[in-house]
């Protein structure tokens, strides 16, 4: 796998062309699911995107638990093709799978919900921070504006306990002196005890805590966020049921990113897919489905 394809066909003495269509017919576009979580009773998969070239996005799906594998790359980020894949699964083996972890993208959560209503669907740690994060830096943005005063940036990102002395001594200045941007900070601090509570019941509590002070705020993000919060509220307490982040899946791209360097990158998008196929997948399931060797 360590080489493009026109390395590989100059080394096996053929065309270019030869070799792409000996990748086409030796490895399919996607695995399929029965194969793939043959003999697990139980699964949680998760979906991610990643950059093909430029904007071009694709979905990466996985399975997370009890193994970690990649089942497919859809050949772009659009609702349609991601039901469509949903809908080539046989039933049986939607049955089988308990969760679904994804980032907080309200359409894949409905479809999710369409799909595999048995299923839970999990809003990944990392983005459920990662989206306060982002409106701790609005607030701050704007509260900078409007006092024409300097904020520092880092002190209400990292976590508290992460935090040197300076950025400590920082993030005590903010909170005396800009309210709002406080706030926001103290409910991304509730939200990662979320997260860090001992079970469901305590994260419950916590969350249910955080949407009731958010919706009579007097800033208008604060308010949205608290509704959002109540929108996913299900989707965020599922992390205690299935103890299961998308860590996994977001470390796919890493690989990927490695494979398409070594391979100079890729115009086509059916000989991308089967060629990261062909190095993330493990041998053992490509000899176990002789349907894709033929």
């Amino acid at each position: 796998m360590g080489t493009s394809l026109h390395q590989a066909a100059k080394r096996n003495g053929v065309g270019d062309g030869g070799v792409r269509r000996v990748l086409k017919r030796r490895v399919m576009g996607e695995v399929p699911m029965e194969v793939a979580l043959e003999g697990l009773s139980e699964v949680v998969l998760g979906i991610d995107e990643h950059s093909f070239r430029g904007q071009k996005m694709m979905i990466t799906v996985t399975s997370l638990a009890p193994v970690r594998r990649l089942l497919a790359i859809l050949p772009d980020d659009r609702l349609a093709t991601l039901r469509r894949y949903w809908q080539g699964i046989p039933e049986d083996v939607k049955d089988r799978i308990v969760g679904v972890c994804i980032d907080m993208k309200k359409a894949w959560r409905l479809e999710l919900m369409r799909q595999l209503p048995h299923a839970k669907v999990v809003v990944d740690r990392f983005h459920g921070i990662q989206d306060a994060n982002r409106r701790v830096e609005e607030a701050r943005k704007v509260e900078k504006e409007v006092t024409r005063r300097p904020i520092p940036r880092w002190p209400l990102l990292k976590n508290q306990e992460e935090l040197t002395p300076r950025q400590a001594q920082e993030l005590r200045w903010i909170y005396e002196n800009h309210a709002n941007v406080r706030h926001f900070h103290a409910v991304k601090e509730e939200l990662r005890a979320v997260y860090e509570a001992k079970d469901r019941q305590e994260a419950a509590a916590l969350l249910d805590r955080i949407i009731f002070n958010t919706q009579d705020a007097s800033d208008v993000a604060m308010v949205q966020w608290g509704r959002t919060l109540k929108e996913w509220r299900e989707a965020i307490l599922a992390f205690h049921d299935l103890r299961i982040t998308n860590a996994f899946t977001e470390g796919t791209p890493t690989k990927i990113k490695l494979l398409k360097r070594l391979s100079y990158g890729f115009r086509n998008a059916e000989t991308y897919i089967r060629k990261m196929l062909l190095g993330l997948l493990p041998w053992f399931l490509l000899e176990l489905t002789p349907h894709l060797l033929a």
